[in-house]
């Protein structure tokens, strides 16, 4: 059974962590395997453990509690589709079966232990854009930001990876200044669809072209100025990738 957890901040997707080891932890520290720069998340908040086909949630004492589908727990065997809270961000709980055709289709209420069945529809349903994925991912533009302004002026990033975080935080991949900067400012997220940005914390909200960026994903274009805390960076399109 393959299993995983995907990051969310107010329905915005930031990342997606394979659950492939015996011990995942969640928490504010770096080290943690999910890092959730939040204050409202505990430097150690909770564990996600293997134990033979269960994938059991642990709290470990955190401040703010851990919430699965709204009710605070102790621990909780994970079943698919379920939502954990902890702090403002959700992880949602996906279970993925190998060959989907050899699978029945689970009905009974004696049977809601098991594994349930993702079919591409409902896989597409929890992941927009994830069937395109395969398909467009070989001829997706590669982007990159070069720096107009602020304490790095002249350096410039591709953006090759899925997401690439901005802010004052130390894990952060563009790292601003700024006094109303957040840790974890902003993202911009690399999709089928194309690059977008996302305003996660602080009360600096990243611009783009003047405008104000706020927690719902904007598509970004070719020639785009954004702007956050001291930094100022034009957006541009590198080249697509190749066939």
């Amino acid at each position: 059974m393959a299993c995983k957890l995907i990051l969310k901040f107010k329905d915005s997707v930031i990342s997606e962590y394979e659950l492939d080891q015996e011990e995942t932890t969640i928490g504010r520290k770096p080290e943690n395997d999910i890092h959730i720069d939040n204050l409202a998340v505990s430097g150690r908040h909770a564990r996600v453990l293997k134990i033979g086909s269960k994938i059991i949630l642990e709290d470990l004492g955190s401040t703010n509690g851990t919430f699965v589908n709204n009710k605070r727990i102790t621990k909780h065997v994970l079943k698919h589709g379920d939502n954990v809270l902890i702090g403002k961000h959700t992880l949602t709980f996906v279970e993925i079966a190998e060959d989907i055709q050899s699978q029945p289709e689970v009905k009974s209420e004696e049977s809601m232990d098991k594994t349930m069945v993702l079919t591409p529809q409902a896989r597409a349903a929890m992941m927009p854009g994830s069937e395109e994925k395969a398909s467009r991912a070989q001829t997706m533009p590669l982007g990159g930001v070069q720096i107009l302004a602020g304490s790095l002026t002249g350096k410039s990033y591709d953006l090759t990876g899925s997401l690439t975080s901005i802010g004052n935080g130390d894990n952060c991949k563009i790292r601003v200044r700024g006094f109303t900067v957040g840790k974890q400012a902003a993202v911009l997220t690399r999709r089928p669809t194309g690059y977008h940005i996302t305003h996660l914390e602080g009360f600096a909200k990243p611009k783009v072209n003047g405008e104000a960026v706020g927690s719902e994903p904007l598509t970004l274009k070719d020639g785009d100025v954004i702007e956050i805390g001291d930094t100022k960076m034009e957006f541009y399109i590198k080249e697509a990738a190749e066939a």
